[in-house]
């Protein structure tokens, strides 16, 4: 009877392995959130553009959110500040590109579809991006509006400590 037991709580317990463990394929939460590379921690800040004295200027970096990440790639700590803006005055849609990025933000209401923002994207070293511009509608044309950081902070390479060498007696 006990064997029965044994086998049933070993049966149970690898049926709801993926309930309990990381999920899908071993990917992990830095790969869910499409990083590439030994990411520790992704801190996103905004900028906008404005008018000052007849120039365009950036304005100073805000905070929105932060995310850090153990060596294994799962994520441990949260910052989000909670931003207030206008009201959606339609349903917000966007278009990705070949990277899976939003590529454009565009409004889709009763009356069609009219693009709102169109996205470039500068990246890092691996290939994760690192500033997002953000271009409105302008006319016939798209003007840059503002700008999205997000500071990425890898970990360094692990050091392997060195062995000790064994030393090989000569034979006598």
């Amino acid at each position: 009877m006990n064997v029965v037991r044994i086998l049933l709580l070993l049966l149970f317990a690898l049926g709801c392995q993926p309930a309990f463990g990381q999920g899908s394929a071993g990917k992990t939460a830095r790969r869910w959130a499409g990083l590439r590379g030994p990411v520790r921690k992704v801190k996103v800040e905004s900028t906008y553009l404005k008018r000052e004295d007849g120039r365009v200027i950036e304005s100073e970096r805000v905070f929105h959110e932060e995310w850090v990440y153990d060596r294994a790639g799962d994520l441990v700590i949260q910052k989000t500040q909670i931003m207030f803006g206008d009201p959606a005055p339609c349903r917000y849609q966007y278009r990705y590109d070949d990277k899976g990025r939003e590529a454009e933000r565009y409004c889709s209401d009763d009356k069609g579809e009219k693009v709102m923002e169109r996205y470039i994207y500068v990246e890092d070293r691996y290939g994760n991006w690192v500033k997002r511009v953000a271009s409105a509608p302008d006319g016939d044309t798209f003007r840059q509006q503002s700008m999205l950081y997000r500071t990425i902070t890898y970990f360094e390479p692990r050091k392997h400590p060195s062995h000790p060498r064994r030393r090989s007696r000569a034979p006598a």
